[in-house]
């Protein structure tokens, strides 16, 4: 003789059936919740960027380090074999946004008592903000006269 044995769900320890359970969320949405979107950087935020990227510039900083904060294109030229160069300095910043989700900057850098002029681009990404472009602008060495032979 077989016995039939019925388990009943206890009330309390019961999952809500689906059209008692409340709606998920997109997967976008629900990154979202996790990630919110980066605010817009202020000068004083983009001065420590600049700041953290010459000192990649300059070898006092390892390149990796800053792998995540820029373009690939950027992450090339900054990383590699340096020779040793004199520490850079942001002296003023100014930043613009042309886009909502861009901000540029220029800056005014010293470095051995010589003025530079800096230029940079920030786009914002899901996680945070990239810089896209990073350009040291030093003025051209004066050209040296030719002699000619008499």
């Amino acid at each position: 003789m077989i016995e039939e044995h019925r388990l009943r769900t206890l009330a309390h320890a019961e999952t809500p059936r689906p059209a008692d359970r409340p709606e998920a969320g997109t997967p976008r949405e629900h990154r979202a919740s996790r990630c919110p979107a980066p605010r817009q950087l202020d000068a004083d935020e983009v001065g420590h960027l600049l700041n953290t990227l010459l000192e990649a510039y300059d070898g006092r900083r390892p390149a990796a380090q800053i792998r995540a904060l820029v373009a690939p294109e950027v992450y090339a030229g900054l990383a590699g074999p340096r020779r040793p160069r004199p520490r850079h300095r942001t002296q003023t910043v100014h930043t613009c946004t042309p886009a909502p989700e861009v901000v540029e900057a220029c800056a005014r850098v010293e470095a051995d008592g010589r003025s530079f002029a800096l230029a940079a681009r920030f786009t914002r990404t899901p996680t945070g903000w990239r810089c896209e472009r990073f350009a040291l602008l030093k003025p051209q060495q004066p050209a040296k006269p030719n002699r000619r032979a008499a």
